[in-house]
């Protein structure tokens, strides 16, 4: 258990719920939350058991009874469901949902006990967005009041959906097709070679037809479609498996970077990286180092957050820039991240005791179902 000194005071005691990947939740009563971490993933039914019996234990022992719960917003999570089921058998009990990646910028605005607008950089690699896509390369400017969804990541078809985060060429072949259309197929480097053919066509039918293939900003799957291309790994054993291994090949003295795009759509910043992996391509083509092309691609990805925020500072007049999500558990993107944006003036915040990854997540709900409360 951890104790967290809020910067503030809960009305009404909440029970926060957190997400899935990374089961959590949080009781909290006065200025204080009690965060209950290490659940594991809650598909697991042996996990979501212990979950389950450690909520309503802790609610006894620690003599909170919950008048407002929070969860995320993804309707499939277990422990929204929990929550949800939770609701019907509580007494004077209120039900708030909270999209995954708000709730991220939130548990770090209240780790660093922020007051003023931040802008929040959420990157991670699944959350159910509110336009129903998978979201998870995500830029909010706001505060616990009201966050604003101002720049992504572009989206992605995921082929094969939940298939995907498993077999991650699935998401290289998805960039592949993005950037260069069918013309992929003739494009002269390793991972094309070792793939079966079948396979790809079949990958492409259901982009192009839109079958079992949900758009994605997910900055984790970016990184395992590069991690692909560049690992020749198909599967993943375990989450973020192919990005940990680029971090740990990237050169730290390695200051180049690839090229990207940053444009509007419909007012908000839409970050491409169809550029990034024509310079990949090149590369690998040209049989360069693989550490210098992943310390490239972990370059750009750093300078895509730093000019986002200049953007977003310039239209927005906000200097505070928080790092949170499961993806700045990358010490090589957070450092080479800080960096640039310290460069450019900014005031830089990343996660203090509440951890980065979901795990944090319950801290982040509670603050955002307190400031609606209000």
């Amino acid at each position: 258990m951890k104790i967290i000194e809020l910067p503030f005071k809960v009305k009404k005691p909440i029970l926060a719920c957190g997400a899935d990947m990374k089961g959590a939740f949080a009781l909290a009563k006065g200025s204080k939350a009690f965060l209950f971490e290490g659940f594991g993933d809650l598909g697991d039914p042996d996990n979501l058991a212990k979950y389950e019996k450690s909520v309503k234990r802790q609610i006894n022992a620690l003599k909170i009874d919950p008048e407002i719960a929070v969860c995320d917003l993804h309707p499939g999570y277990y422990s929204t469901q929990f929550a949800e089921h939770y609701a019907l058998s509580a007494k004077r009990y209120t039900l708030i949902k909270i999209q995954h990646h708000e709730a991220h910028v939130a548990s770090a605005i209240v780790d660093n006990r922020i007051k003023d607008d931040v802008i929040g950089v959420a990157f991670d690699g699944t959350g159910y967005g509110t336009d129903g896509n998978i979201w998870g390369g995500e830029f909010f400017i706001g505060g616990l009041r009201q966050l604003e969804r101002a720049a992504q990541f572009e989206y992605i078809p995921m082929p094969g959906a939940e298939a995907a985060i498993k077999e991650p060429w699935r998401m290289a072949v998805s960039y592949l097709y993005r950037t260069y259309g069918r013309k992929f197929l003739d494009l002269k480097i390793d991972f094309i070679k070792r793939q079966d053919r079948k396979s790809m066509f079949r990958l492409i039918s259901m982009i192009e037809k839109n079958i079992n293939s949900p758009l994605t900003s997910s900055a984790g799957r970016l990184f395992d479609a590069v991690g692909s291309l560049v690992l020749l790994k198909d599967k993943a054993a375990f989450e973020a498996e192919l990005p940990i291994e680029l971090e740990k090949m990237a050169i730290e003295l390695c200051r180049d970077k690839y090229d990207l795009g940053i444009e509007s759509k419909k007012g908000i910043l839409n970050v491409s990286f169809s550029k990034t992996l024509r310079g990949i391509v090149k590369d690998l083509s040209l049989k360069t180092d693989l550490l210098t092309i992943s310390g490239k691609f972990h370059n750009t990805i750093a300078e895509a957050i730093s000019e986002v925020s200049v953007r977003l500072r310039k239209k927005y007049r906000i200097s505070k820039v928080i790092l949170s999500g499961g993806a700045f558990q990358n010490k090589f993107l957070t450092g080479r991240t800080v960096e640039l944006l310290k460069k450019q003036k900014f005031d830089v915040f990343t996660h203090l005791n509440v951890s980065t990854n979901d795990s944090g997540i319950p801290i982040g709900q509670i603050a955002i179902a307190r400031a609606k409360c209000v």
